[in-house]
């Protein structure tokens, strides 16, 4: 896989990999967790870390999402027992969901209000499925995550520890897709509950259709792809150069996955990280392999841009 990197995510003091560098895989599964809290925390800096933690945004009615460890590195929020079947390490994107699966806070959390300053995921406002969907069928269409998963979704307290929805190693191993904490063998914890998974799954798959979350199907006409902006000029990158254009292009490469050697993120100031994402991106389209260099030409630009 090239796509890394969630596009638009939080890195900064939250990006772990550095200090865990994790096994190298191929996903085909992403297993959600539930924070059990309303913020996002340093998961006792970066040990217990999943891969991304997606925050919900009660203004924007989104996500804010915080990236912790690329996308085809393991993570770390799992329990991985040794000589048992492997959990973390396997081929496991991690998503912790900042909120809680509790029935204990359904409507409140102290002076906190479900809904309106945290949310309880078995009973969540329908833009927060919504935007768990928008994220699984990114995922789908990225990183290639199968949009399927267990029918069993029990109830937090009763999907603690060792339930007939929690898969055996066999199983673990065998299964590509959507999961839970809940469904990991090794772990007993019980989180995200139960969540509506199906209706979730079914807005995932209009989204990718080409639809919206919410309509009926995917009737809703894809929208146009985007006319490539006008090539620059050859003048605008390289050392020493600095404009607006180099953030551009910084900015469309992390948008394409192509942004693993930025450590904060993109800016106007060109540097080696743009030629090393420019030159990988280059690698990855054969009409650009012959001559991967790391500066963006006419054709660079449009098929970044496409």
């Amino acid at each position: 896989m090239t796509t890394t990197l969630y596009p638009g995510a939080i890195r900064g003091s939250h990006f772990y990999g550095d200090t865990y560098e994790g096994d190298l895989m191929d996903p085909n599964v992403l297993a959600l967790h539930t924070t059990e809290g309303t913020s996002v925390v340093s998961y006792r800096n970066g040990r217990d870390a999943p891969n991304i933690t997606a925050l919900p945004n009660f203004k924007t009615k989104k996500f804010d999402v915080y990236q912790h460890f690329l996308l085809n590195r393991s993570a770390r929020a799992l329990v991985n027992q040794p000589g048992g079947v492997e959990t973390n390490t396997l081929n496991v994107v991690q998503l912790e969901l900042v909120g809680t699966c509790d029935p204990k806070r359904k409507t409140s959390w102290g002076k906190l209000k479900a809904g309106v300053d945290y949310i309880y995921w078995p009973d969540a406002p329908e833009w927060a499925y919504d935007a768990l969907a928008e994220l699984i069928a990114w995922m789908h269409l990225n990183v290639g995550i199968p949009l399927q998963g267990p029918d069993e979704w029990p109830a937090y307290p009763s999907s603690y520890g060792p339930t007939p929805a929690r898969m055996t190693f066999a199983e673990w191993t065998r299964f590509k897709g959507i999961c839970g904490h809940l469904h990991a063998p090794e772990n007993d914890h019980g989180d995200p509950g139960n969540i509506p998974f199906a209706r979730i799954l079914a807005k995932a798959k209009v989204i990718v259709a080409g639809g919206k979350p919410g309509t009926g199907g995917g009737s809703t006409k894809p929208k146009p792809k985007p006319t490539p902006p006008a090539f620059p000029g050859r003048d605008k990158f390289g050392p020493g150069k600095r404009n607006s254009y180099v953030k551009q292009l910084g900015e469309r490469l992390v948008a394409k996955g192509f942004g693993a050697h930025y450590r904060v993120g993109p800016s106007e100031q060109w540097g080696e990280a743009d030629r090393l994402n420019v030159q990988a991106f280059q690698r990855s389209h054969k009409d650009l392999r012959s001559d991967a260099d790391g500066l963006p030409g006419p054709l660079t630009w449009r098929l970044l841009f496409s």
